[in-house]
């Protein structure tokens, strides 16, 4: 259910502004400026790369699925696919939108780290109730090398006291897991290996649970997102769950090219500078600069466009109804490029703080 509500929701938002392949791009995370900018611009940050596993044949079959139910319906315009909900499918997200966890999802935020958590803390517990039974012959559950070496660090700190160790992570887990529903709780749990018991495989638990592997995937994915915000945020204090997310790496979302721009802006070259120190043609430069401005909220974008065209762009996207640059275009004129308005794309925040492309009604 939480695929299928995540498909309708994409779509309630995008509509027939991006092309159907929009969605798979955001879902698996594609790393393109276009998409990063569909996830800010259609409020669809917190489902970007949230299926990095999905491929693009099963997507089409998903989405044939759900055309197929009548909760989508295909469209052309100008030969193109876009994929829009039908008022079956608004009925349905209505209708069921309060169970599925949605919300528990974070994904730009979370991008990578959540599974860098997960797989920590699924290795620490095998550990930890293993060396709590002197049992020093298993195989460990997680096999990825960052995560092995990272337990092997942080483990002379745990064996001072291993048995208060695993009931603080007991009181942690519990902590965390009672604000979740029973049915999140306990396919978490079966998850998790522990001394003398391997937890279930995805496809164990999508046996038990009567679910796809990517549902389970997703489910899994969206109780760690609401672990990683009640940790971060300190809705739930932890004691040993804390210590695993101190040091998880935030992901930078522009491109190395756009990078080494930004590296030379900051070292105060003009725009003009670094096209030729890097011998780059100015529309290459331009589109680091919108990577720069969606990544950098404080970077000086007045510096090429007044705030009072921002306001008109604004105004465009209010009167169109439309976040697709010809037809803001057309809107504006001649008065802006471009450049101008993927700039003004970056701080519009009226569109969202007014509500001006909310397709949930």
């Amino acid at each position: 259910m939480i695929l299928k509500g995540l498909i309708v929701k994409n779509s309630l938002h995008i509509q027939e502004q991006r092309t159907k392949n929009a969605i798979f791009h955001l879902l698996y995370g594609k790393r393109s400026i276009q998409t990063v900018q569909d996830a800010h611009l259609f409020q669809l940050g917190s489902y970007y790369g949230l299926l990095p596993m999905l491929t693009k044949q099963n997507y089409e079959i998903m989405m044939q699925k759900y055309i197929t139910k009548g909760l989508l319906k295909q469209t052309y315009i100008d030969g193109q696919k876009y994929i829009i909900p039908t008022l079956k499918g608004k009925h349905w997200l209505n209708k069921y939108k309060a169970q599925i966890p949605l919300h528990y999802f974070n994904g730009l935020r979370y991008f990578k780290i959540d599974y860098m958590f997960l797989e920590r803390l699924m290795l620490l517990i095998q550990v930890l109730t293993n060396r709590h039974m002197n049992n020093s012959s298993f195989i460990p559950v997680i096999n990825r090398t960052s995560i092995i070496n990272w337990v092997k660090q942080m483990y002379p700190y745990f064996k001072q006291d291993i048995q208060t160790c695993l009931y603080q992570l007991y009181d942690d887990l519990y902590a965390l897991l009672s604000r979740l529903q029973d049915k999140e709780a306990s396919l978490f749990l079966d998850r998790l290996t522990g001394y003398k018991h391997y937890g279930m495989s995805i496809h164990q638990l999508a046996n038990k649970y009567n679910m796809s592997t990517l549902n389970i995937k997703l489910y899994l994915r969206a109780i760690t997102h609401r672990m990683l915000r009640f940790i971060k945020e300190e809705v739930v204090k932890t004691r040993i769950l804390s210590i695993l997310t101190k040091d998880l790496p935030s992901y930078n979302f522009m491109t190395k090219s756009a990078q080494l721009t930004y590296n030379l802006l900051q070292k105060q070259y003009s725009v003009h500078e670094i096209a030729r120190l890097r011998q780059l043609k100015m529309s290459t430069i331009n589109d680091h600069m919108i990577e720069i401005a969606w990544y950098d909220p404080h970077f000086p974008v007045h510096a090429f466009i007044e705030p009072s065209d921002i306001d008109k762009v604004e105004h465009a996207i209010k009167k169109t109804h439309s976040l697709q640059l010809k037809t803001i275009k057309d809107a504006v004129g001649d008065e802006l490029t471009y450049f101008q308005i993927r700039l003004a794309l970056t701080r519009a925040k009226k569109i969202f703080t007014e509500g001006i492309l909310c397709h949930d009604k």
